[in-house]
């Protein structure tokens, strides 16, 4: 047999993909013995492997900076809610503008320490039996903390929001500049 590239040569090997023979020269250029064509077309589609776990990596990134975003926007709304109740109920109470507007940002920030409180109780898996009476009990107790802890749970959302929306816009930018222009 003859190597594919150097007719004149005697195949001292044969590629190991499509087994086309080669010389010694070109036995040794690649490992495992490969010919050039196939050399290329493994490193091609190793780069397409590598290529497409990037873009992967890189939507699940983004779709969990967009999560982010939607549960800050459903978590407001909520928010709006429970103070838009809570102005209304100390509204009929002939309360104060002053105590509408506070009854209002207090009951703003209770989904935020809500949804901080159940957090950290997911952390400690324990549990509790109860009569109905407990667990009035105990959502009335949780509300009560959650408009305390709400507001730093606020906070702490709304920059970790700001904070996600800079790396979408970062990341767009970063994927804008990588198309080429026709």
């Amino acid at each position: 047999m003859k190597c594919f590239n150097h007719e004149e040569r005697d195949a001292v090997a044969t590629c190991q993909k499509c087994g086309k023979g080669l010389c010694k020269e070109c036995a040794s250029k690649h490992t495992p013995c490969l010919c050039d064509m196939c050399f290329t077309a493994i490193q091609a589609e190793q780069q397409q492997r590598a290529q497409t776990a990037e873009n992967q990596r890189r939507q699940k990134y983004v779709n969990a900076l967009v999560d982010t975003r939607s549960e800050f926007i459903k978590t407001c709304v909520l928010g709006i809610i429970c103070g838009v109740i809570a102005a209304l109920l100390i509204n009929n109470t002939n309360e104060g503008g002053d105590v509408i507007i506070s009854g209002f940002l207090y009951f703003f920030f209770v989904p935020f320490g809500w949804k901080l409180l159940t957090y950290i109780q997911s952390k400690f898996p324990v549990t509790v039996f109860g009569t109905f009476l407990f667990w009035i009990i105990w959502c009335v107790f949780k509300i009560v903390i959650s408009i305390f802890v709400g507001v730093p749970a606020f906070i702490y959302q709304l920059f970790k929001t700001i904070s996600a929306e800079k790396k979408m816009r970062g990341m767009k930018r970063k994927d804008d500049s990588q198309i080429p222009s026709k």
